[in-house]
Parts: C-alpha cells; sequence; structure tokens
C-alpha cells in the first residue's frame, strides 16, 4: 500500500473507529476490554509499524525498556521490513518481534489479525506507542488489552482525535529531539496514570545513546557483489555512496539531476568508486544516474543487498550522501560520514544521533512544513527547499573532509 492511501485508511476509517471503541470502553466495557493490571511487572509491548529510521532513535527508549522488562519479556510490533534491524540491534529476541507485511491489503489486513491475536496470547502488561498521532496503532494498542497504554496526546491540539484508549497521556513536544519524546514516554509510564501533559525530569543528552557495534563484520558477502560489478575494486578505493531516493515520499528527495552531478565531480578523482544504494523503487533512479555518469566507477547496488549486507558496506565505506531516511539512520551505527539532506522536515527533530554526520539544511522560512500535525502531508509540490541546494556546494563539503582526512591519514 502507498503512504497516500494508508493515510486516507488511517483517517477516514480510524477516526469513527477510534470513536466507536472509546464508547465501548466508556461505557459497556464488553468485546475488548483490558485486563487487570499485574501487581509484578512482566511483559510490555512497543509498536512502531513504519519508519525504520525512528526506531534507531528510539534505540535508547528501547533499550530502557528491555532492562526494565528483560528480553525475553519486551515484544516489539512493526512492519516487516524492519526485522532484520533488531538483529543489528541485538536487544530483542527475533520470536519477540511481531510484524506485519504492507505488500497487499490482504496480507495487512490478515497479519494485523494474526498479530492482534498472539498479542492478546501474550498478556502484555503495558504498551508503548511509540507513533506519533496515528490512529491504526491507538487501535491496536487498545485490542491489546494491556491495561497500561502510553502515547502521545494532543490534549487541546485540535485535528488529531484518535480516541480515549491512552492510560498515560504524554503531551507530544515538536521542540525537541524525537529520542527525547521517545524518553518522555518511558518517563510518564513510571506514575500511575497520567492524564496531564507535566513532566518532572529533565531528559538530558547523555541519556541518549547508540549500540556499540564492533567493526569486525562478516563482508565477504559485500565484497564479493562489489566484485562481481567491477572486478578491480579493492580496499585501496574509497567507496562514496549515494542514495538518491526511493520515491515514497518525493518532496523529501534531492533532485536527481544534482545527484548525477555531484557523482561526476567525485568521479574526477580515481581513487573514488560511487556505489548507489537503496531499496525498492529506488532501482529506476539508480540506473538513471549511473547510466547518465557513464563511467565503470559507477556501481547500481541498488535492490541488490540485504539490511545486513548494507550494514557491512557501511563498515568499509568513505561517506554516504542520502536524503533524510531510514538509511541515514542506520548509517549512524557506523563510523561512516554522512552528508543528509533535509528540506520539509525538521533536523532539530531527527536529524542522525552521532557525531559524523553533516546536515545539509536551507532553512527556508516554509520550511519545515512535515510534521506530525499533518501526517507528513504538505500542500506544497516543488521543494524548493532541496532544490536551491546546488551540487557543487555538497561537493565542496566533501572535497573538505576528504582533505582533512587524507591529511590526518599522512599524520599517522
Amino acid at each position: 500500500m502507498t503512504i497516500r492511501l494508508m493515510r486516507r485508511i488511517d483517517y477516514f476509517l480510524g477516526i469513527p473507529l477510534c470513536f466507536f471503541l472509546t464508547i465501548i470502553q466508556r461505557f459497556s466495557g464488553l468485546f475488548f476490554f483490558s485486563r487487570k493490571e499485574s501487581k509484578i511487572r512482566k511483559t510490555a509491548l512497543i509498536i512502531k509499524l513504519s519508519e525504520m529510521g525512528s526506531i534507531v532513535l528510539a534505540y535508547s527508549f528501547i533499550k530502557k525498556i528491555k532492562e526494565e522488562y528483560s528480553a525475553q519479556n519486551t515484544f516489539f510490533l512493526t512492519f516487516e521490513g524492519n526485522r532484520a534491524l533488531f538483529k543489528i540491534f541485538g536487544l530483542i529476541p527475533d520470536e519477540n518481534i511481531i510484524t506485519i507485511r504492507e505488500g497487499s491489503s490482504f496480507l495487512f489486513i490478515r497479519d494485523t489479525l494474526k498479530a492482534v491475536d498472539k498479542i492478546r496470547k501474550k498478556n502484555i502488561d503495558i504498551v508503548f506507542d511509540l507513533e506519533l498521532f496515528c490512529r491504526f496503532t491507538a487501535i491496536l494498542s487498545y485490542l491489546s488489552a494491556a491495561p497500561r497504554r502510553v502515547g502521545f496526546y494532543p490534549y487541546h491540539t485540535e485535528g488529531l482525535y484518535r480516541g480515549e484508549f491512552l492510560t498515560h497521556k504524554v503531551q507530544y513536544n515538536c521542540r525537541i529531539h524525537i529520542s527525547k519524546s521517545y524518553l518522555s514516554l518511558w518517563q510518564a509510564a513510571r506514575e500511575p496514570l497520567k492524564n496531564t501533559p507535566d513532566l518532572a525530569e529533565q531528559i538530558l543528552d547523555n541519556e541518549i545513546s547508540l549500540p556499540e557495534i564492533s567493526t569486525a563484520k562478516e563482508t565477504k558477502s559485500i565484497w564479493d557483489k562489489l566484485k562481481g560489478l567491477s572486478p578491480e575494486i579493492n580496499y585501496k578505493n574509497r567507496l562514496l555512496l549515494l542514495n538518491p531516493g526511493e520515491g515514497k515520499i518525493p518532496l523529501r528527495e534531492w533532485p536527481l539531476e544534482n545527484f548525477i552531478a555531484l557523482a561526476r565531480k567525485l568521479l574526477e578523482d580515481e581513487k573514488n568508486y560511487i556505489i548507489v544504494i537503496g531499496f525498492q523503487m529506488i532501482s529506476k533512479k539508480a540506473q538513471v544516474l549511473c547510466k547518465s555518469v557513464n563511467n565503470e566507477r559507477c556501481l547500481d547496488l541498488s535492490n541488490k543487498t540485504t539490511l545486513t549486507e548494507l550494514f557491512d558496506l557501511y563498515g568499509i565505506s568513505t561517506l554516504l550522501v542520502t536524503n533524510d531516511g531510514g538509511l541515514a539512520h542506520l548509517a549512524s551505527l557506523r563510523p561512516i560520514k554522512k552528508f543528509v539532506f533535509f528540506g520539509p522536515e525538521s533536523p532539530h527533530l531527527y536529524s542522525p544521533l552521532g557525531d559524523s554526520t553533516q546536515i545539509i539544511y536551507s532553512d527556508l522560512p516554509c520550511s519545515p512544513c512535515f510534521s506530525a500535525f499533518n501526517q507528513r502531508e504538505s500542500a506544497c509540490e516543488d521543494n524548493k527547499c532541496l532544490q536551491i541546494i546546488k551540487a557543487d556546494d555538497v561537493y565542496n563539503l566533501i572535497k573538505y573532509y576528504l582533505g582533512d582526512l587524507i591529511f590526518k591519514d599522512e599524520q599517522l
């Protein structure tokens, strides 16, 4: 299903369903009633369906839940495409990852019903809904029958109705990084009930972390794929990764012609190899990019890697140039330099964690136009906020970084 279709379903079906279930909860207590709360904390469920990048940003929160409830008693509901990410994290066992496929409406509905059935059999004590104002996940949190349900709540904000299912209502703060907003859910959950927006404790920067993952990963598979595209490539070359976008949210993507111009300039150095990466719909863009560049050192690896292989590729590459999205956040788990474009989304809320990120943001007065309050659906059809970022300017940033890198290597 497309993002637009999912938004429409969430709006036109989600609102009446949320209202209907709220009436059931308040007045009849029939059907999907909640169990009584256990005196001993036993099991927790975290719901975050979409956006691999947001799951990476929620790592500190997930770690706290796992420490409180143990890995065996922590469950996570997400889309099937995100499953491999949890193997990289190593926090939650694979059998505790409950997934829903989004390839078709039939699979989506069937997997949703199976997921609800599985969750109810787990006797979940507390649910954390990490989606901002998605009605579908609010309904799932209620159908879980958990006695405690924690999530973001609009309070007096208009237009974001999604029922009255939460026992712990956390006001979404659009002025702090989302990783801290996730931790605020845990802070609220420590109270018996939460029906007011106030939180007593500050969330400090040092509470936000990323997993410590060894760089000694198995990279043979990814090297074999690279050599299959170019037998001459070796570890002495610089691998420069480009991700021109997958077309899911076109407004968030730097123009393809700019990626092409940047690739041509980077390939002027014979030591550089351009590797185009991504999944699914990026293949067409990758083909156009490589054909336009017309250089044997521009390789199309899009839709040819697993998430684990892509993660390994990050470990042997010099830098990544990408639009804001999940691949940028996945790269934050590796010591690879990231050049990340932001336009309709705010880097103040969603910038990748870590010190090796160069944010490229025009900061126009109309930007950002995506927010939780409009379901990230803008009326803009012409992303000037990204178009005005020139390929030469990005090239100069990269050239400066590579020059500094070479200087440090010479000093060693």
